[in-house]
């Protein structure tokens, strides 16, 4: 019995790392995938347990415009990048984190991160 849960265990452990690597593949897929500018900025969310991460990534051109922007959101590794159109085309000093989302923290700290060094 206690074999068949630890065999249980590290299958389910291996699984886990699979659908890991998989959502960091598509990730990196897709901020390869973006218009590459003059600054291109990564940001996280810091969240705690239960909660969705936020991951935003963000590329600027020499005007500090958004030329590209992309997000990934979720608990599980199901989590797709999607992009962002509200953030194309606006000046990275006139964006607000707070306006773009207005009832989600975890993206707005995600967003003010990714364009803390290009203000």
């Amino acid at each position: 019995m206690t074999t068949t849960l630890i065999i249980f265990a590290l299958m389910a452990w291996c699984v886990q790392i699979i659908f890991s690597w998989l959502q960091i593949r598509r990730f990196n897929h897709a901020f390869l995938a973006m218009k590459k500018g003059r600054y291109l900025g990564v940001g996280r969310s810091q969240t705690k347990w239960f909660k969705p991460r936020v991951l935003i990534a963000v590329s600027l051109d020499e005007n500090q415009t958004v030329i590209d922007s992309i997000t990934m959101k979720g608990i599980t590794v199901f989590a797709l990048p999607k992009t962002i159109p509200q953030l194309l085309g606006l000046n990275a000093k006139e964006i607000i984190p707070e306006t773009i989302y207005p009832n989600d923290p975890a993206s707005q700290s995600a967003l003010s991160t990714a364009l803390t060094a290009s203000k």
